[in-house]
């Protein structure tokens, strides 16, 4: 049985970080007016200690005695058990030091952290404008080009390495250099229960048409086609990407998330998915109750044989185990798009452009996403990036890579709505609520959403 280890929850996560979006975009704003302690604007943008190939122990060895000091999230301490042992067997010189936060303390603090005097040498971010922009606009951390080539991590990532590039100056998100890596997939998709779809008669749906018709037949049944908790105000946001995914372009949402001039939510066919969505909430399609249920209640109602469909993020396969009972699929196609739903990378790991002890920490994050790190994430149940000596022989977790495998190859991670602005989660997911009630229309909703958006990008 697998025991997956859910170390990501991106609504809860990026909720709290809005509550701290302005002072972090302020802060942002003040460092990169200024010199940050221990080197000039200039410095902090000078790529010290440029690689062509892995860091070798011989290249740290010259550093001497060091110690290099990193911050990580405290879903990260798994991974490190195996990670830090093998570092320091392969670098004997360096000693690790770690500290781990919670996600909530690490993006709170980790701006003025990266800032001081005492910075960390390596330590993770989050995508966004909030914390990897703001960091990036500061000139804190160090770009990675030379070592997402050197280290392999670029054709595995594709073109999904997009989340984490920016300007220098960081004004521009998606395109640019790469200031982190991040060595797992995360992504929405389809959980569903193979013995109540068998006796409806059909198949895992690889299309919206199909998963339209076998919500209906679930209906018809007398089942709960999908099973939904969205207590915490971001499920809903994410599952409604499995519907918006495959009417509108991703091109076009990936541009919105990331501020591409004259890029617009308020379309036709986004106002189509709101309409579709609303309605399976209002009809019965969704299970009654969604907005008092946790995901975690929800996921563990469908584990224990509840409806047909649990529409959520792959981190759920730690409550819906069982590969032999529950199937897990990517998104459907449609709108050109193929596994097309909201998902990223986890939390990045960057490197400070202060830091001594440069080849230390380039190898350090090299051995964490290089070419041989997949069998690290798939010992603790994470699904790699790169997928070179993994080998999979529980059932749900091979589907879990599959799924992530179809997504990356092609372009299917669509990002997270609220990374668009600081302020748009709560607006999204508070809007998207009252739509799903039939108390808001899909054309006020986006309305509303492109005016937080435009308004953001004018500043």
């Amino acid at each position: 049985m697998l025991s997956f280890t859910r170390e990501r929850r991106r609504p809860r996560r990026t909720r709290t970080l809005l509550a701290a979006g302005a002072a972090i975009a302020a802060t942002a704003v003040a460092l990169a007016g200024c010199s940050a302690p221990g080197g000039s604007t200039s410095q902090n943008t000078t790529v010290s200690d440029t690689i062509t190939a892995p860091v070798t122990p011989a290249q740290v060895k010259a550093l001497g005695k060091v110690t290099l000091n990193v911050w990580a999230d405290q879903g990260e301490q798994d991974l490190m058990k195996s990670i830090v042992p093998a570092y320091e067997k392969q670098f004997p010189n360096v000693t690790v030091k770690i500290q781990f936060k919670s996600f909530n303390d690490l993006t709170a603090t980790v701006l003025n952290a990266m800032n001081s005097d005492n910075a960390p040498d390596v330590t993770q971010g989050n995508q966004g404008w909030a914390t990897d922009g703001a960091l990036v606009k500061a000139h804190l951390i160090r770009p990675l080009d030379d070592v997402v080539k050197a280290y392999d991590y670029e054709k595995a990532a594709g073109a999904a390495i997009s989340q984490l590039e920016w300007s220098t100056d960081g004004k521009t998100f998606g395109s640019g250099s790469v200031y982190g890596m991040s060595p797992d997939n995360q992504m929405v998709g389809l959980f569903y229960n193979k013995a109540k779809l068998q006796k409806l008669g059909l198949g895992a749906p690889t299309t919206l048409d199909e998963l339209t018709t076998a919500l209906a037949a679930a209906k018809a049944a007398g089942e709960t086609p999908i099973v939904l908790g969205n207590s915490d105000k971001g499920s809903a946001m994410q599952a409604f990407s499995v519907v918006q995914g495959a009417l509108a372009p991703a091109k076009d949402t990936v541009g919105w998330i990331t501020g591409k001039s004259g890029a617009d939510f308020d379309t036709p066919e986004n106002a189509k998915a709101l309409q579709l969505w609303s309605s399976w909430a209002q009809d019965g399609t969704i299970s009654a109750g969604y907005d008092g249920t946790s995901p975690d209640d929800a996921a563990a109602a469908f584990a224990k044989g509840s409806g047909v469909f649990y529409l959520g993020g792959n981190w759920m396969a730690g409550t819906i185990t069982d590969g032999s009972t529950f199937g897990f699929i990517p998104a459907p196609s449609g709108a050109g798009n193929t596994a097309a739903s909201n998902g990223s990378f986890g939390m990045p790991w960057h490197i400070s452009s202060k830091s001594t002890k440069t080849l230390a920490a380039i190898a350090f994050v090299g051995l964490i996403n290089g070419a041989d790190s997949g069998h690290y994430l798939a010992a603790v149940n994470r699904v790699p990036i790169q997928l070179s000596g993994v080998s999979a022989d529980d059932p749900m977790f091979t589907q879990l890579i599959d799924a992530s495998k179809k997504q990356l190859a092609n372009n299917g991670a669509l990002y997270y709505y609220d990374w668009a602005t600081p302020t748009m989660f709560d607006l999204f997911t508070a809007d998207l609520q009252q739509v799903m009630a039939g108390k808001q229309t899909p054309a006020d909703m986006l309305a509303a959403v492109q005016k937080n958006w435009k308004e953001f990008q004018a500043k």
